[in-house]
């Protein structure tokens, strides 16, 4: 009797872990919808799993930073400015509990998988919090507020490379000291194979995001107050033609150096189509510890599909076309092949202590042990899912183009192959930006207008 009831208890433990470690159905609705331009149901969709009913409080990080996009996108800023800001608050818990995680969160996750655990932010998502937020203030004419954001968003792009570099060096040692480097190399080697090219996937200089970077720029350069403003526009545009080329930046850059006025014009930002995702990707290992008696052994690990723009560019009044001059996809891929070392060490990790204890029951003399052994296999089989968590609602390029003050004091805007979009300037002539942000083709692009304080 008791054997049947440790059975039991053994089983349902594994149909109780298989069922929370399921792809959730809210995510499937959520990407579907956001493929059909439903903005509305996606976004009640991450505010119900992400942010509280009555404080529009945070409460699971990455339904959050969904949740704060597309708040921003529907214009309803003051909300997606809180969200973000309590955002920011688990983001600071994650970075706490990661250096204390507790004993058992990290067994059970060597166990099971790491879908377990809480989202890990990354650091463009870290940076890009901020941007929205910065940019959120900016439309609303809070310059004040918009100054700080955009100073936060500098201090994390200036700790971004310092943190990749102890990362990578921790990578190194963790790979020796679990004397992995053998199976490491072959699971390499498989994962070349299946047609996944880690090398390709190489960051911006410094792990800078040059979108985050210009926007810094382009807000003190348009919004200057003191020679000291003036100075960040140029340090920021002078790094961000650095790292990208681009003419518009490179003109910018002469603007700045020129002097403190700047004339009426318009700058028209594009935040087009959605970002990289991770996907999953299974390979056998080369392991020693595989036998015939071994019912499975195997990883998932998550690998990125590159992401899609929903327009090629924007005409602007008939004739000038934004030009890409950052891109997230980039910015992604830079991130994950740093991490993708680790990624990679803690599944052949899990996957070594799994298919032992698998083959260990599976080899005994005790039928019930035996048996238990078949159930294990049975379990890691199942149970061997990639963490491809990712905030999918970042875009997948930014671009760019400037055109004097139109007479009228409208500006059209067309995606190619889209309808035209008109808009109406402010009455006083001044430096502006028009950003523009559109998810996809289904999508109607959401037009917002940010102007400047020396207008006011």
């Amino acid at each position: 009797m008791n054997n049947k009831i440790k059975r039991f208890i053994f089983c349902s433990g594994i149909v109780f872990t298989l069922a929370a470690c399921s792809n959730p159905p809210s995510r499937q609705n959520f990407d579907y919808s956001l493929s059909q331009g439903q903005l509305e149901l996606a976004q009640k969709i991450a505010l119900e799993e992400g942010v509280s009913s009555d404080a529009d409080i945070a409460t699971e990080l990455l339904w959050s930073l969904e949740a704060g996009a597309l708040l921003r996108m529907n214009t309803e800023l003051d909300r997606s400015t809180k969200v973000f800001d309590t955002s920011e608050t688990l983001i600071k818990e994650n970075e706490t509990q990661n250096l204390a995680a507790s004993g058992f969160s990290q067994a059970a996750s060597m166990v099971v998988n790491d879908n377990i655990m809480s989202y890990t932010p990354r650091v463009y998502d870290r940076v890009m919090v901020n941007t929205y937020k910065a940019l959120n203030f900016w439309q609303q004419a809070n310059f004040n507020d918009a100054r700080v954001e955009w100073n936060r968003v500098d201090d994390r792009q200036r700790r971004a490379a310092e943190y990749f570099s102890k990362e990578i060096n921790a990578q190194k040692d963790s790979v020796k000291s679990n004397n992995l480097g053998e199976t490491y190399s072959g699971a390499m080697e498989r994962l070349g194979d299946s047609g996944v090219d880690v090398a390709k996937w190489a960051p911006y200089d410094g792990y800078i995001n040059p979108a985050s970077l210009y926007l810094h720029g382009l807000y003190f350069l348009i919004n200057n107050e003191s020679a000291a403003d003036l100075n960040k526009a140029k340090e920021s545009l002078k790094r961000a033609y650095a790292l990208t080329r681009s003419k518009q930046i490179r003109a910018d850059l002469n603007l700045a150096n020129a002097g403190r006025k700047v004339a009426p014009g318009v700058w028209v930002v594009f935040e087009n189509g959605t970002a990289a995702h991770k996907v999953e990707r299974r390979i056998d290992l080369p392991l020693f510890l595989v036998t015939s008696r071994v019912v499975y052994t195997g990883m998932a690990l998550p690998v990125l599909e590159s992401g899609s723009p929903a327009y090629p560019y924007l005409s602007v009044n008939g004739g000038r076309q934004t030009e890409t001059f950052a891109n997230m996809d980039k910015i992604i891929q830079g991130e994950f092949k740093t991490e993708f070392t680790g990624i990679l060490i803690k599944e052949l990790t899990r996957a070594v202590l799994k298919t032992a204890a698998q083959a260990s029951m599976r080899n005994s003399d005790n039928k019930t042990v035996r048996l238990l052994g078949a159930l294990t296999g049975i379990a890691q089989a199942v149970t061997t899912q990639a963490d491809i968590r990712s905030w999918h609602t970042l875009p997948y390029e930014f671009q760019v183009t400037y055109v004097k003050w139109p007479k009228d004091g409208q500006l059209q805007i067309n995606p190619s192959g889209g309808a035209a979009i008109q808009v109406d300037l402010p009455a006083t002539p001044q430096p502006v930006v028009v950003y523009v942000r559109a998810l996809n083709a289904n999508t109607v692009p959401q037009v917002n207008l940010l102007t400047s304080k020396n207008a006011i």
